[in-house]
């Protein structure tokens, strides 16, 4: 049986342990804002960062006490994200079920792989229709638009070589290759 001196350290490290995950379950609400995403996801976030287990829709709607569909739409957001992952759990039937995706790493390279990615090989492909469409035509300024064009793809072809290091790459390889670089 715990003495009243260990029941009241024991509640105020319950006090201790809710104002801190409070201040970073707020700092993920601004988070969120600063990229441009609801303030709502930043603590759904919070919250299922700090849960040891997948969490219940249900619960994350008691929890944070949003509605039950912006609860539903930022899961959904946050999943396409890789900031959650939907999980099923046994004798829950369908029931949705959330995890937090911890590594912070993998986020920004699903980001990479999905988005950026993306962004380059539509740019890419309108570089090079444009790149044949001005190569047919013979005047200064064909010649003009053909070289801003040219610089155009050597940079996202260097934003291509970029991505696919950081995305193959370990966080902590990379923090390695820029701590030489700077020694250099």
């Amino acid at each position: 049986m715990m003495s009243d001196a260990e029941k009241e350290n024991e509640f105020d490290v319950s006090e201790d342990i809710t104002t801190a995950r409070e201040t970073v379950i707020e700092a993920m609400e601004q988070s969120a804002d600063i990229y441009g995403l609801n303030r709502s996801y930043g603590r759904l976030y919070g919250l299922l960062f700090f849960a040891d287990d997948p969490v219940s829709l249900d619960t994350l709607v008691a929890e944070s006490g949003y509605a039950k569909s912006t609860v539903s739409t930022a899961m959904k957001d946050m999943e396409r994200l890789h900031l959650v992952y939907r999980r099923s759990v046994p004798g829950e039937g369908k029931k949705a079920f959330y995890e937090a995706e911890r590594d912070f790493w993998t986020v920004v390279q699903e980001f990479l792989r999905r988005e950026v990615q993306r962004e380059i090989t539509v740019m890419m492909s309108a570089l090079e229709e444009a790149e044949q469409t001005l190569e047919s035509a013979n005047n200064e300024q064909a010649r003009q638009d053909l070289e801003k064009i040219h610089e155009l793809t050597q940079m996202y072809n260097r934003s291509q070589r970029l991505v696919d290091i950081l995305t193959s790459s370990s966080i902590d390889r990379l923090a390695g290759l820029t701590d030489r670089l700077r020694r250099d």
